[in-house]
């Protein structure tokens, strides 16, 4: 019976838990942690990426996609502007355009954020 009652009063003992500033400084860094991560795969996803990004001798007017690996773009080239079909394994010529299409104008959040990403790079002229 004494085994009992000893065995009963070790498994009763209480093990200190954190305090609630403990958790919630936990919980920040944990919080902070995810942040630099997902800054820091954003960095190496934007230089290892492949950069369409527009030239003056080369734009992307407009792109469509049309599966999840397929998509038609419009693209200008010596001012001239060309169909284009896209796969995973070929780039197909369709069509030259005979009347240009007007390039989209961006969403003025998703211009900061391009900034924000690249402040380097000149902001786009419009013709």
């Amino acid at each position: 019976m004494s085994a009992f009652i000893a065995l009963s009063s070790a498994s009763s003992t209480v093990f200190p838990t954190a305090s609630p500033t403990a958790d919630l400084l936990s919980m920040v860094m944990s919080l902070l942690l995810v942040l630099v991560v997902i800054v820091v795969l954003a960095f190496f996803v934007k230089k290892l990426n492949p950069n369409l990004a527009n030239s003056e001798e080369f734009k992307v007017v407009r792109s469509l996609p049309l599966g999840s690996r397929e998509r038609l773009m419009v693209i200008e080239i010596d001012n001239a502007q060309h169909l284009i079909g896209v796969t995973p394994h070929s780039i197909n010529y369709l069509h030259k355009l005979e009347t240009p299409l007007k390039e989209k104008e961006l969403p003025e959040l998703a211009k900061r954020f391009g900034k924000l990403l690249n402040p380097q790079s000149p902001p786009n002229k419009k013709n």
